[in-house]
């Protein structure tokens, strides 16, 4: 069974991308690695490819839309057995290539649960709304612009940070770039759009209405694999700031796990993709722990930074 690792970024990211890369190798992650990348450098290339099996694809982004939307498009590209997309601010800890796909008739998805789609949808909700569904107008919606089944698989909604899948159903990857193409604007409002009550998740709305509607659908794992074993888990760093510009209190807690990385690849002779910032640097632990405190308020904390004389990337 082959699978391939599907990322894609653009500049601002690489970072992230080249830390996925090394918790991968660090762990003994051995699968190919398939980088999309979005008007990267020469240097930018070199830094990813100097780990084996690293094939990187560099393009401009003529769509207009946020680089989120390219996941099924980078997805439909393996030749392998399965493919698995994975978010390029987030790490692999420990070895979790056995948790990575499921058998070929399940996507492998994260499934939120009732109170995180509550939070996620709480904007949405109606009087007669069930607690953690998803409303009823936007099942309407999607019903109506995927229009094939009546009723909806899904109760709650699968985050798409990560998406693994045999890829025996390329029909459903097309489906979902095909239905970006026809309902999300062809501008970039970033990875939320909160002009559309139905869409404001962009990808993840539509992968969710096709998952919902469509015929073509695959029925999600019944157990999320990649954040039961203590010794091999995802770690999804999905607030801003990310490690490699700052920490925020949802994210330090991971601060030893990434900055081991860093040493791990400077250890072994593998470049940076630039000078290491003080946030990825351990003798600045402390500091980093409570410039935490801050993060949510990352513009302010810019400003509090530069007065120190610390430059930001």
């Amino acid at each position: 069974m082959s699978n391939t690792i599907v990322v894609v970024s653009d500049r601002n990211y690489i970072w992230g991308v080249w830390l996925l890369i090394v918790s991968m190798r660090k762990n003994s992650m051995n699968e190919p690695v398939l980088v999309q990348g979005e008007g990267y450098e020469e240097s930018d290339i070199a830094v990813l490819k100097q780990f084996a099996d690293v094939t990187v694809l560099n393009r401009q982004n003529n769509s207009g839309r946020n680089l989120c939307c390219s996941k099924p498009d980078a997805m439909l590209l393996p030749e392998t057995d399965y493919v698995t997309w994975v978010d390029s601010d987030s790490i692999f800890y420990g070895n979790c290539s056995r948790y990575l796909t499921a058998d070929p008739d399940h996507i492998h998805v994260e499934v939120r649960g009732l109170k995180e789609n509550n939070a996620v949808f709480s904007k949405c909700y109606e009087a007669n709304d069930p607690y953690g569904s998803i409303p009823a107008k936007v099942l309407d919606t999607w019903r109506k612009d995927i229009g094939e089944n009546t009723e909806p698989a899904l109760r709650t909604c699968c985050s798409t940070c990560f998406i693994s899948l045999h890829t025996s159903h390329r029909a459903l990857l097309e489906k979902w770039r095909d239905q970006i193409h026809k309902i999300l604007p062809t501008d970039n409002v970033g990875v939320y759009d909160t002009r559309s009550f139905a869409y404001f998740q962009t990808d993840e709305s539509v992968l969710n209405s096709i998952l919902c509607f469509s015929k073509v659908a695959v029925p999600p794992t019944g157990n999320f694999l990649l954040d039961k074993d203590p010794h091999a888990f995802h770690i999804h760093f999905a607030y801003r700031p990310k490690p490699w510009q700052m920490w925020n209190m949802y994210s330090i807690k991971h601060f030893d796990k990434t900055v081991e990385l860093v040493e791990w690849a400077v250890a072994n002779g593998y470049n940076t993709p630039g000078p290491v910032p003080i946030s990825l640097h351990r003798k600045y632990r402390t500091l980093n722990h409570i410039l935490a405190r801050f993060g949510k308020n990352w513009t302010r904390a810019k400003k509090v930074l530069r007065r120190l004389g610390i430059k930001i990337r």
